[in-house]
């Protein structure tokens, strides 16, 4: 006897529909195997896939799964931002407050209702960045990249969730950015990286501080919309590089990424500063739900 499941279509780091980066949510999957939530997500061919059920974590308020469309994530932020719209929407979420039990480890989310709009933080553990030891020669040739377009205002430095942070000199060099997949996924594969982030300090809208692309072939992602993981680490490699300013113990931030692919996301981002060191650090964005139906499983 077939199986049907209510599905949402969340958009994350973004109020508008067709804009973002879109995420699928399944608040019900108490009933679903891993298998089953693998093909799930390989049936929906988006970046991120959800999946809520109950928890018998202490401390944590409920079980939240992420699946790419080949395989299973220990973090996704876009995908997290859309489950907790979700919830909100669906009535499930009525304190400010809530602690996922995730493949990688607990996650606190906290919700801030403004007039004009509600935005969803994500509190991932504080991330730290580590130089990148391999070979950067191959790494510009991978992406297509000169050595002038290369820029030196921060290291590379590879995140704790294995995402390469590359600095580039301004948007043009975004923009003439066309990679090899197939390259890419080796290189990525060689180098045991999740995902390559190119960063540029040049952005669209004044107000913002970075622009970026992120690719990740070899997981399902040939190139993320809006990628609201690798912000978190992202703000910790630029205040150590001394690339956002510090006002009242806070370097906060305003992150562009998607325009490139016709969909614009926007994130926040706030680095708590005590003693001079990163000590806590939040990814936030706005969300809009525009997709509800049921899937049917065979």
């Amino acid at each position: 006897m077939s199986i049907w499941i209510p599905v949402v279509q969340v958009n994350a780091f973004t109020s508008l529909p067709f804009a973002g980066n879109p995420a699928a949510v399944v608040l019900d999957a108490e009933a679903l195997s891993e298998a089953q939530m693998q093909r799930v997500a390989a049936e929906l061919k988006l970046s991120g896939t959800a999946f809520v059920s109950r928890t018998a974590l202490e401390g944590a308020d409920l079980r939240l799964r992420f699946f790419t469309p080949t395989r299973e994530v220990g973090y996704s932020g876009h995908t997290t931002l859309g489950a907790v719209h979700a919830m909100i929407e669906a009535g499930r979420l009525p304190g400010q407050r809530v602690v996922f039990d995730t493949p990688g480890g607990a996650l606190e989310v906290q919700v801030e209702r403004k007039v004009g709009g509600t935005i969803i933080w994500l509190l991932p553990p504080l991330p730290s960045c580590v130089p990148f030891e391999g070979q950067v020669p191959a790494l510009l040739e991978t992406l297509g990249l000169t050595e002038l377009e290369l820029s030196r205002w921060a290291p590379p430095a590879v995140t704790p969730d294995a995402d390469l942070l590359v600095p580039v000199r301004g948007l043009e060099a975004l923009r003439r950015l066309q990679p090899d997949m197939e390259r890419v996924a080796t290189f990525g594969q060689r180098n045991k990286l999740r995902g390559i982030c190119v960063v540029s300090r040049q952005t669209l809208d004044p107000d913002s501080t970075t622009h970026c692309r992120f690719f990740a072939p070899h997981y399902g992602i040939p190139e993320d919309f809006v990628t609201g993981s690798v912000h978190s680490a992202m703000g910790v490699w630029l205040f150590e590089a001394r690339q956002v300013p510090v006002i009242r113990d806070h370097a906060e931030f305003i992150a562009e990424q998607g325009d490139m692919l016709g969909r614009p996301g926007r994130l926040f981002v706030d680095v708590l500063v005590a003693s001079r060191k990163p000590a806590r650090v939040r990814v936030g964005g706005h969300a809009v739900t525009v997709l509800s139906g049921s899937l049917r499983l065979p």
